[in-house]
């Protein structure tokens, strides 16, 4: 199966492959050269008992390209998805491949911010905490609960200090229809994009409090309200509200949007 809204170039035509990451479950490989007419293909394998999830839902591809699309319409800065195609397997799937421009100035955000000093006179840190929180926020304003609101899932564009970012990775997106931010929801992303044991890691206390403050567009009392309730959040918490979030969200309300007349 494939799906191509426009014209891209055909990848079997590519001059050069360059692979940039391989694991069992995943491979990246680079079409063409370095420029902007290269594309980034991801190839995702469906291993072990993961196969009967694939039953009822469309692939990890798929879905990365139809929310890479749905974001970029709602104006969120996003990679620009080209296809997708997917290998079925006795009603599953064996593999699914998303293909996506290459942005030649692109690196992911947890490499810069393993590369970044953690010193107080280095204003590249808080500034990229800042543009990060403002991320977010602009999708739950489009009604998009992210779920893995990481640093490996976003891209810095350009120097860190300019703080231009982009979402790279939406297989578990979930669009809700409704605006998000600040809500119950809301509180699944921003724990596990600022405030989980991994993320005050990542982050500085200052930093985290920059984040939200992204978030909140510079409202101080806002976000200092927010602060509040993420320190008294738990890890197992968070994990069991997505959880429940994600399956209610994906499958439950999904069949019911249906309508009788329309579930066979």
């Amino acid at each position: 199966m494939l799906f191509a809204p426009y014209p891209v170039p055909d990848p079997t035509e590519a001059t050069a492959v360059t692979v940039l990451k391989h694991e069992p479950s995943t491979t990246v490989e680079r079409l063409g050269g370095s420029g902007s007419d290269a594309i980034v293909r991801k190839t995702y394998r469906v291993l072990g008992v993961r196969w009967l999830q694939s039953l009822w839902r469309p692939s990890r591809a798929q879905r990365e390209h139809d929310h890479l699309v749905a974001i970029a319409r709602a104006g969120v800065p996003c990679l620009q998805a080209l296809r997708w195609s997917a290998v079925r397997r006795l009603g599953g799937f064996r593999s699914s491949t998303i293909e996506t421009r290459f942005l030649a100035d692109a690196v992911p955000l947890k490499q810069v911010l393993q590369r970044l000093p953690r010193t107080g006179r280095d204003r590249a840190r808080p500034e990229l905490a800042r543009a990060m929180g403002e991320l977010v926020a602009l999708l739950h304003r489009a009604g998009f609960l992210w779920c893995t609101p990481m640093p490996r899932n976003v891209l810095v564009l350009g120097e860190p200090a300019a703080a231009r970012l982009a979402v790279c990775d939406t297989p578990a997106v979930v669009a809700t229809g409704r605006a998000l931010h600040g809500g119950r929801l809301a509180r699944i992303d921003l724990f596990l994009g600022a405030f989980s044991p991994s993320r005050r890691a990542d982050w500085s206390a200052t930093e985290r409090l920059r984040w939200l403050l992204g978030y909140c567009r510079g409202d101080r009392p806002a976000a200092r309200a927010l602060w509040r309730v993420m320190v008294r959040r738990r890890p197992w918490q968070n994990e069991l509200e997505r959880a429940l979030a994600m399956a209610f969200l994906t499958y439950v309300a999904g069949w019911l949007r249906l309508g009788p007349g329309r579930r066979g």
